[in-house]
């Protein structure tokens, strides 16, 4: 028996060994998001408690990781099919769900910024990529 669900566990472990790169990406961005908020938090003097990470960090890190593995799942078995057909991309769909994760937790990070900087990194960085297109174009 043992060596049964052993063997099932390494199946499952290697269908979704290919989304590996993506969950931790998708973890760290979570992680990150919320030492924006613990920073948040203290430069706002507001009360940290273990009962918010609880109710925060792990229910956000395994909804975000199912939903992962589940839009993988029909993305192997079902959407990948259909989209190579119209794109040459493999696992568009899984692909897609996660840059939408992440770019929520990025935004999530740059709410959190505004509140103790007064404004957008998201926007700093935008202006920094403009005046950059503007120097190359100038040389």
């Amino acid at each position: 028996m043992k060596t049964y669900l052993i063997s099932i566990l390494k199946v499952i472990i290697l269908f979704f060994a290919p989304i590996k790169p993506l969950i931790i990406l998708i973890s760290l961005s979570t992680i990150i998001d919320t030492g924006f908020g613990v920073w948040k938090a203290k430069q706002l003097n507001e009360k940290i408690t273990s009962k918010i990470f609880r109710n925060g960090l792990v229910p956000k890190l395994i909804s975000y990781i199912t939903t992962i593995m589940m839009v993988y799942g029909s993305d192997v078995f079902i959407i990948n099919e259909l989209t190579k057909s119209v794109v040459d991309v493999e696992f568009l769909a899984t692909k897609i769900t996660a840059l939408t994760l992440i770019s929520i937790e990025v935004k999530s990070m740059d709410e959190s910024f505004i509140a103790v900087k007064g404004y957008s990194f998201i926007d700093k960085f935008k202006q920094m990529i403009s005046k950059i297109k503007d120097v190359k174009k100038q040389l």
